[in-house]
Protein backbone atom coordinates (compact mmCIF):
# COMPACT_ATOMS: atom_id res chain seq x y z
CA UNK A 1 0.00 0.00 0.00
CA UNK A 2 2.48 2.51 0.92
CA UNK A 3 4.45 1.77 -2.52
CA UNK A 4 1.15 2.50 -4.85
CA UNK A 5 0.97 5.87 -2.01
CA UNK A 6 4.61 6.86 -3.41
CA UNK A 7 4.76 6.10 -6.78
CA UNK A 8 1.07 8.64 -6.84
CA UNK A 9 2.62 10.87 -4.87
CA UNK A 10 5.62 10.43 -7.27
CA UNK A 11 3.21 11.66 -10.52
CA UNK A 12 1.49 14.21 -8.79
CA UNK A 13 4.95 16.16 -8.09
CA UNK A 14 5.70 15.48 -11.57
CA UNK A 15 2.64 17.07 -12.85
CA UNK A 16 3.36 20.26 -10.97
CA UNK A 17 6.67 20.70 -11.67
CA UNK A 18 6.03 20.48 -15.09
CA UNK A 19 2.62 22.53 -14.93
CA UNK A 20 5.28 25.08 -12.71
CA UNK A 21 7.95 24.92 -15.19
CA UNK A 22 4.84 25.98 -18.41
CA UNK A 23 3.70 28.84 -16.32
CA UNK A 24 6.76 30.48 -15.51
CA UNK A 25 8.09 30.31 -19.07
CA UNK A 26 4.77 31.86 -20.63
CA UNK A 27 5.07 34.49 -17.74
CA UNK A 28 8.80 35.31 -17.96
CA UNK A 29 9.00 34.19 -22.12
CA UNK A 30 12.02 32.49 -21.30
CA UNK A 31 11.74 28.41 -22.04
CA UNK A 32 14.57 27.65 -20.34
CA UNK A 33 11.98 27.32 -17.04
CA UNK A 34 10.47 24.47 -18.51
CA UNK A 35 13.77 22.65 -19.76
CA UNK A 36 14.85 22.83 -15.86
CA UNK A 37 11.36 21.67 -15.06
CA UNK A 38 12.32 18.59 -16.68
CA UNK A 39 15.36 18.27 -14.81
CA UNK A 40 13.32 18.03 -11.93
CA UNK A 41 11.25 15.33 -13.58
CA UNK A 42 14.22 13.20 -14.11
CA UNK A 43 15.44 13.67 -10.24
CA UNK A 44 11.92 12.73 -9.30
CA UNK A 45 12.14 9.41 -11.80
CA UNK A 46 15.59 9.08 -10.39
CA UNK A 47 14.20 8.19 -6.93
CA UNK A 48 11.35 6.75 -7.71
CA UNK A 49 13.09 4.33 -9.53
CA UNK A 50 15.48 3.62 -7.05
CA UNK A 51 12.80 3.41 -4.46
CA UNK A 52 14.37 -0.06 -3.21
CA UNK A 53 17.95 1.26 -3.09
CA UNK A 54 16.45 3.62 -0.12
CA UNK A 55 14.69 1.25 1.73
CA UNK A 56 17.39 -0.61 1.82
CA UNK A 57 19.62 2.51 3.02
CA UNK A 58 16.72 2.81 5.80
CA UNK A 59 16.83 -0.39 7.25
CA UNK A 60 20.88 -1.00 6.90
CA UNK A 61 21.18 2.26 9.30
CA UNK A 62 21.05 0.51 12.30
CA UNK A 63 23.70 -1.60 11.53
CA UNK A 64 26.42 0.63 9.95
CA UNK A 65 28.15 1.09 13.47
CA UNK A 66 28.02 -2.67 14.34
CA UNK A 67 31.02 -4.86 13.75
CA UNK A 68 31.56 -8.94 12.78
CA UNK A 69 29.64 -9.74 16.13
CA UNK A 70 26.21 -9.77 15.15
CA UNK A 71 27.35 -13.14 13.25
CA UNK A 72 28.55 -14.79 16.18
CA UNK A 73 26.16 -17.61 15.33
CA UNK A 74 27.72 -18.36 12.16
CA UNK A 75 29.51 -21.25 11.55
CA UNK A 76 32.05 -19.37 9.13
CA UNK A 77 35.66 -18.19 10.74
CA UNK A 78 36.11 -14.71 12.08
CA UNK A 79 37.59 -13.19 8.76
CA UNK A 80 34.62 -14.29 7.03
CA UNK A 81 32.22 -12.61 9.23
CA UNK A 82 34.03 -8.92 8.34
CA UNK A 83 34.25 -9.85 4.81
CA UNK A 84 30.35 -10.56 4.52
CA UNK A 85 29.80 -7.24 6.81
CA UNK A 86 31.91 -5.10 4.68
CA UNK A 87 30.72 -6.18 1.34
CA UNK A 88 27.00 -5.64 2.08
CA UNK A 89 28.19 -2.58 3.60
CA UNK A 90 30.07 -1.27 0.70
CA UNK A 91 27.58 -2.12 -1.88
CA UNK A 92 24.98 -0.29 -0.10
CA UNK A 93 27.49 2.87 0.20
CA UNK A 94 28.07 2.37 -3.42
CA UNK A 95 24.47 2.27 -4.61
CA UNK A 96 23.43 5.13 -2.10
CA UNK A 97 26.26 7.40 -3.56
CA UNK A 98 24.85 6.14 -6.72
CA UNK A 99 21.66 7.81 -5.91
CA UNK A 100 23.00 11.23 -5.03
CA UNK A 101 25.23 11.62 -7.86
CA UNK A 102 22.85 11.09 -10.56
CA UNK A 103 20.66 13.33 -8.77
CA UNK A 104 23.09 16.33 -7.97
CA UNK A 105 24.48 16.20 -11.75
CA UNK A 106 20.95 16.45 -12.98
CA UNK A 107 20.47 19.55 -11.00
CA UNK A 108 23.68 20.79 -12.44
CA UNK A 109 22.66 20.13 -15.68
CA UNK A 110 19.48 21.36 -15.63
CA UNK A 111 20.43 24.87 -12.93
CA UNK A 112 23.87 24.98 -13.90
CA UNK A 113 23.53 28.31 -16.20
CA UNK A 114 21.86 29.67 -13.15
CA UNK A 115 25.15 30.52 -11.07
CA UNK A 116 25.92 33.41 -14.28
CA UNK A 117 22.75 35.15 -13.08
CA UNK A 118 23.74 34.78 -9.51
CA UNK A 119 27.30 35.73 -9.80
Amino acid sequence: MKTRKFVANSYLIAFITVAAGIVLSINLGDWTWFSRSGSLVVVNGIILTSHQIILHMQNLSPYQGQKASQFNKDWAKEEKHTFIHDDHEYRWKSEKNGLYMLIIGTLIWGFGDVVNFVA
